[in-house]
């Protein structure tokens, strides 16, 4: 392994280990009283803009068990979730698909592009932002509706004293704000996973490991991990637990192996909380301008531009040549990103990261279609068909600036069912939580 390799194996490790403790640590002390407070936040629609056509709250696009067509992770059933059109701001639906809350607090950044650094950002972002109606110079009005509604609201005023043990009505606005982000991501630190899906199951009967070692790469604890699968198989010992298939097994073995996705895909939440380009973006925007469009965009360079940039932060359409969503590219910090390569300039790691989304965790995958940040694909087979074509282009130099880990995933047509039968087995029983609005 390259000196290179290895600084970047020692940083996502790194990176993983300490979200997952912190993430953990700062669940287990919140108090039920924060956490119903936090919800009830949550589910308010009054902190919706009234110039608005669409009352807003965060429940909207992160649902639980309140929409008919079934349950889902925190997460709506829309391509993209539907936001207020505003005469000044004349659109329907946001930028993205909407993301499942599930595990959400052990992410170091937030939003596929990592637009915010702390949950607490992303809920004023959020309460301040389109999501909820208001436009860019409307964030003043939006504070000063938080403030009104919450010390109005005798409840209120009495959760925020139990909960905290403060008194809103000696608080300026400033202050009303800071402790209503905290109560509502003190209620989203509170989603995590059960881990008792029939791929856990399958780990702990078996004594396998759950996530790499300190230090250990994903593709070397896929190794040692199959490794251990194949000792148990020799002796006729290796078990299978409801829910997890003799096909799952196959599929998990390419996962863990030809297929390449451990790399960025690894447990215990099957995400590196890194940034990739799959090449997503290109599709979409050559499918409104045409084949090559993507590639020969104008895309400026460190110095030319201020990020993030309005026309890259918008999903293409037929009006709007040029608009189009670069990711992490508006957000990443050129001085201290840690995906920066030895001796690489400012340019070049900017060029690496036109389209990068953050790599999503794959627990829960049958309640939150339609898949990817533009929620384009509607199935699995879909989605993983696509990849298999975006790694063949990229192989022959037709995505830009693809990552590399993306020309390494090679997939036989006939091996897609075996990595969906292994994908299956990460979904928990979400019955089990019906009706629980806090889990």
């Amino acid at each position: 392994m390259t000196s290179k390799a290895k600084r970047i194996v020692l940083i996502t490790c790194a990176v993983i280990a300490f979200v997952s403790f912190s993430g953990w640590s700062q669940q287990s002390k919140i108090t039920p009283a924060q956490a119903r407070l936090g919800e009830r936040l949550f589910r308010d629609v009054r902190f919706s803009a009234p110039q608005g056509d669409l009352p807003a709250k965060c429940a909207d696009c992160h649902l639980f068990d309140e929409d008919p067509q079934g349950l889902r992770p925190f997460a709506d059933f829309f391509n993209r979730s539907w936001i207020s059109y505003r005469p000044q701001s004349p659109q329907r639906f946001e930028l993205r698909n909407s993301p499942g809350l599930f595990d959400v607090a052990r992410q170091p950044r937030l939003h596929y592009d990592g637009e915010f650094t702390t949950l607490e950002d992303l809920v004023t972002g959020t309460f301040t932002g389109r999501p909820m109606g208001w436009l860019p110079n409307e964030q003043e009005q939006a504070l000063t509706q938080l403030q009104t509604v919450v010390r109005q609201d005798p409840a209120y005023r009495a959760q925020f004293k139990t909960a905290y043990g403060i008194e809103l009505d000696k608080l300026n606005r400033s202050e009303v704000a800071h402790h209503v982000a905290r109560a509502v991501a003190d209620f989203m630190r509170t989603l995590n996973s059960k881990m008792t899906s029939p791929y856990d199951q399958f780990v702990q009967i078996n004594g396998l490991a759950t996530k790499p070692d300190r230090n250990e790469s994903p593709t070397m604890f896929a190794q040692r991990l199959l490794t251990r699968v194949s000792e148990l198989e020799a002796t006729k010992t290796l078990k299978l637990p409801n829910g997890f298939t003799a096909t799952a097994l196959q599929g998990m073995k390419l996962f863990y192996s030809a297929g390449n996705c451990v790399t960025c895909h690894a447990p215990p939440l099957f995400t590196d909380f890194s940034y990739h380009n799959l090449g997503i973006s290109q599709v979409e925007y050559d499918q409104v301008f045409g084949a090559g469009a993507f590639a020969s965009l104008t895309i400026p360079s460190a110095s030319e531009t201020q990020r993030p940039a309005e026309r890259f932060r918008q999903f293409p359409t037929s009006g709007k040549p040029g608009a189009v969503d670069l990711g992490h590219w508006n957000f990443i910090d050129l001085p201290t990103s840690p995906l920066r390569r030895v001796n690489e300039s400012d340019d070049q790691l900017l060029a690496r990261m036109v389209g990068a989304v953050k790599t999503p965790g794959l627990r829960h995958l049958a309640y939150t279609y339609p898949y990817m940040h533009n929620g384009a694909y509607t199935t699995l087979e879909d989605t993983v068909k696509e990849l298999q074509r975006l790694s063949e282009m990229a192989r022959a130099g037709q995505v830009r600036a693809a990552d590399q880990e993306l020309l390494k995933i090679r997939i036989d047509e006939q091996e897609i069912s075996l990595f969906v039968a292994f994908l299956n087995t990460l979904n928990e029983n979400l019955k089990a939580r019906s009706g629980v609005q806090n889990p």
